[in-house]
């Protein structure tokens, strides 16, 4: 074993490049019967990256001794940093400390400094302290306590190295609830740890028209494996965000790495490209209407529900844009949604005789079948219009409600930003 707290070696081992391995274990029945959600991991995993740590693995585990046991001495192997979140506290339950002492072999000592802390708060709070949270004091023996000041449970900081392996490990163990969590690790273990000798730059650019895998096909090369910067591609609610992480040991370059790849994507994707950062397709749309001194009126059937209007009404900014919304409920004069195209073009035609609107959006009423496969589709139109165009769009697919309804509006503010943007350029194949 190596002393707690020395610097950490030259990157060795299963590290690859100059890039640092770190993992994250939660601890918790709790956890992984669902009766609490782990937002722990989220939160230190962007902590780390920001810090130019990579982030390889995520894991959560019951109170079982054996298999934390394991769990640890398989981190430690792996990674140069694991960072543990619950399992501290006075129960017996609460298994991180004795799970530590086993996996390196070190007895569990009573931390004097740790138990006159825990007795102070108990005094402060005007309690008596019961003879079972002594134990909260406890630490292997070349572990260093990391004070925690908002509750009764210390941290835990030390560095040991697994049997067979070539590389030694952190590892910080801390309360699992947030509140002391995350001033815990602010505090006392951020500024303790490795320097990584990277710096990153993240972006994240936010696309809506292609699916994951047409994306990927037309991203190409992009989406590798070890590749620096590297690009993952997530989807949620029919947005496509790919993530660009640069990394390089100076910001300038990572920056500069991070930018080229980002011009690539526009390159390829084109105009599905509408956004950074975490910017939401009725932002963009709100934002082009504003620059345009233009109105959207929005008459919305069962595809979308009101969805549009929602979304319209959040913000006085968008609120500004919108001349009129209108919800109906069933079909629109008893027309199906084979006959809607029709009834929906003539009800625009009135609208602008009457509205300072520019644009309208029209959703149709939404028809549920099941296909000669079995498959259960939602079948819906969405309809973009001015005064002198009308296009409609089908929006049918199978899946839930929600999804449904969030994809058809976000197909209708989509083409209402290409009308806005008639000059973008396509995709590049």
């Amino acid at each position: 074993m190596t002393s707690a707290l020395n610097p950490l070696p030259p990157l060795s081992g299963n590290n690859t490049g100059n890039t640092m391995l770190a993992e994250i274990l939660t601890i918790g029945s709790e956890l992984t019967y669902g009766a609490r959600l782990d937002t722990n991991s989220q939160w230190l995993s962007r902590e780390l990256e920001a810090l130019g740590w990579t982030v390889a693995r995520h894991t959560t585990l019951a109170d079982t001794l054996p298999d934390l046991v394991a769990e640890l001495r398989m981190a430690a192997a792996r990674s140069r940093m694991l960072l543990i979140t619950g399992g501290l506290g006075p129960t017996l339950d609460d298994l991180t400390r004795e799970a530590l002492a086993e996996a390196f072999q070190q007895p569990l000592v009573r931390d004097a400094e740790s138990v006159r802390r825990i007795e102070a708060l108990f005094a402060a709070r005007g309690r008596s302290m019961p003879e079972r949270n002594l134990c909260q004091a406890d630490r292997p023996e070349s572990a260093e306590a990391i004070p925690n000041d908002c509750g009764t449970a210390p941290g835990i900081l030390m560095q040991v190295r697994s049997s067979g392996s070539d590389h030694d490990c952190l590892i910080g163990a801390m309360p699992g609830v947030p509140a002391e969590m995350k001033p815990m690790f602010l505090q006392s273990i951020r500024p303790r740890l490795p320097a990584s000798g990277l710096q990153l730059c993240r972006k994240v650019i936010r696309t809506f028209g292609y699916g994951e895998s047409e994306a990927e096909r037309l991203l190409r090369d992009l989406t590798a494996r070890g590749r620096n910067p590297e690009v993952g591609i997530t989807a949620s609610k029919a947005v496509i965000s790919l993530w660009i992480s640069a990394r390089s040991p100076s910001l300038e370059t990572s920056q500069q790495l991070c930018q080229e790849t980002e011009d690539t994507i526009r390159e390829r994707l084109g105009r599905a490209v509408y956004g950074e950062g975490d910017v939401e397709l009725h932002e963009v749309v709100t934002g082009l209407l504003q620059l345009q001194s233009l109105k959207v009126a929005l008459v919305e059937g069962g595809t979308t529900g009101g969805l549009l209007a929602q979304w319209f009404t959040e913000h006085p900014a968008a609120d500004a844009v919108l001349e009129q919304a209108t919800v109906l409920p069933g079909s629109w004069s008893g027309a199906g949604l084979k006959h809607w195209p029709a009834v929906a073009q003539d009800a625009a035609a009135g609208m602008f005789s009457n509205l300072d609107a520019a644009c309208l959006l029209l959703t149709s009423p939404c028809e549920d079948e099941v296909d000669a496969t079995g498959v259960h589709v939602r079948r819906g139109l969405v309809a973009v219009a001015t005064p002198g165009t009308f296009q409609t769009f089908d929006v049918s697919m199978s899946g839930n409600l929600a999804i449904f309804r969030q994809r058809a509006a976000r197909t209708a503010l989509n083409q209402l930003r290409l009308l806005l943007q008639p000059d973008l350029p396509p995709a590049v194949a």
